[in-house]
């Protein structure tokens, strides 16, 4: 029996659909490998920092992103860092502690930015920006761009920001704020963001030309999940999964050689392995269009001994979050005080003296090495039995020769689980179904 040949249409047709299924789909799926920022391969990294330098500046950058999270809580224009630290450290300091290589635009223009989880917006330095400081490689120059768009001020993206200005020719300008208040801004604008060789058409963010306080050599800043409309894990097409996993990896037995190939999976890649435990989307601040998730704390051990936790103690709703941006985990004052207790009680080991100036609140005399033994493990958990058991390493560090010091510091505001509480697991994220949120808890390595 002889079939009739296909007309050119169908051929058309069939050869359309064979090229669609080489293609791969950017919109449910992405593996984006991350940059610790004081690793080697990062264009931060100071490779002449003594160890307390280095401890030093991830004490100064932690404390600055506590105070920058409580004072965005709580509606205010300043830190209450000082000044002195501010300076130092900078808002560029505070945008996080692991970077992702992407381009912009077409032609690609490669773009270098620090990943926050919490993060409601993301925005980078633009060519021209003649107030913006020192940078590295070209910026992104909109007008170069064939695949770049902006927004008029009517627009639904344009209502969507928290503050807005009307430029020239109906263009919609976002406007944020610095560390000390200062608005900076730039225009609201949509290109392809090519990230790992996969294309991400008509992604919204802002074009800074007034960025005086970003970073010298990390031009952009990528949030994943604190906006609807603005944050990387919601800027999938509508019918793609709003999950997401990451894997913070450090090589404790070998911390300035090892393995430190961070990851973050998005979409259908997302590792959603382990435990559970409900999520509750929290508002950032009073009257706020973003948001951030908590999970429950129900549990806290030291050593042998399990903490009677109670409300005064933890806070009650939206008082906890996981956190990209600080390698150190913040107590509210009680809790911390509570487990310091502990910790000195049953380590049973000198106490390292307080010095003028010690950012460290509970340090021991001696190296890491010889302590280990001694320093009691820390377990945390949340609702459903979701357990995060910490290794000593996560928990210590010997910040100066012969100081070994705890990693964990108090505050007055939110309980905020820094990056060393996260390492070597998959933690992970799903926020497709509101209410029902969900934290997963991986308790094995990254996978």
């Amino acid at each position: 029996m002889a079939f009739a040949p296909f007309p050119p249409s169908a051929k058309s047709f069939l050869l359309l659909l064979f090229l669609v299924a080489l293609v791969p789909s950017p919109s449910h799926q992405q593996h984006i490998s991350l940059i610790d920022r004081d690793s080697p391969e990062s264009p931060l990294f100071e490779s002449s920092a003594t160890m307390a330098e280095k401890w030093r500046r991830i004490h100064q950058r932690s404390v600055a992103y506590r105070d920058h999270f409580q004072a965005v809580m709580e509606g205010r224009r300043k830190f209450s860092t000082s000044l002195a630290a501010e300076l130092e450290a900078g808002f560029d300091q505070i945008g996080g502690e692991y970077l992702m290589e992407f381009s912009i635009g077409t032609p690609p223009v490669k773009v270098t930015g620090m990943v926050d989880v919490t993060g409601d917006f993301i925005w980078t330095q633009c060519e021209p920006c003649p107030n913006c400081s020192p940078h590295l490689g070209p910026l992104y120059d909109p007008s170069k761009s064939s695949t770049r768009s902006t927004f008029s001020c009517s627009s639904s993206e344009c209502l969507a920001l928290e503050k807005s200005n009307c430029g020239g020719n109906d263009t919609c300008e976002y406007i944020r704020k610095d560390d000390s208040g200062v608005d900076t801004r730039g225009v609201l604008t949509s290109d392809v963001f090519t990230i790992d060789g996969v294309p991400y058409t008509n992604v919204r963010f802002g074009c800074g030309n007034d960025n005086s306080f970003s970073t010298r050599l990390a031009p952009a800043r990528v949030g994943l999940t604190g906006s609807d409309d603005f944050s990387l894990v919601f800027r999938f097409n509508n019918d793609a999964p709003f999950t997401f996993s990451h894997c913070f990896r450090k090589d404790f037995d070998n911390p300035s050689g090892g393995n430190t190939s961070s990851e973050l999976h998005l979409g259908k890649d997302a590792r959603l392995n382990g435990r559970s435990s409900p999520l509750t989307r929290c508002q950032m601040g009073s009257g706020s269009r973003n948001w951030f998730y908590s999970p429950t704390l129900r549990g806290m051990g030291v050593g042998t001994e399990a903490l009677n936790l109670t409300t005064e103690l933890v806070g009650g709703n939206c008082s906890i979050l996981f956190a990209s941006s600080t390698p150190l985990t913040f107590l509210k004052k009680p809790l911390f005080d509570l487990v310091a207790s502990k910790v000195r009680q049953q380590a049973h080991l000198p106490m390292a003296p307080h010095r003028a100036n010690d950012p460290w609140d509970l340090c021991f005399n001696g190296t890491f090495q010889d302590l280990v033994g001694y320093l009691p493990k820390i377990l945390v958990s949340f609702d459903h039995e979701l357990a995060l058991p910490l290794s000593r390493a996560q928990i210590y560090a010997e910040v100066e020769h012969g100081r070994t010091c705890l990693l964990m510091a108090p505050t007055d505001g939110h309980n905020i689980i820094g990056t060393y509480f996260q390492m070597n697991r998959n933690i992970g994220y799903d926020l497709r179904s509101r209410p029902n949120y969900l934290l997963y808890l991986d308790p094995d390595r990254c996978g």
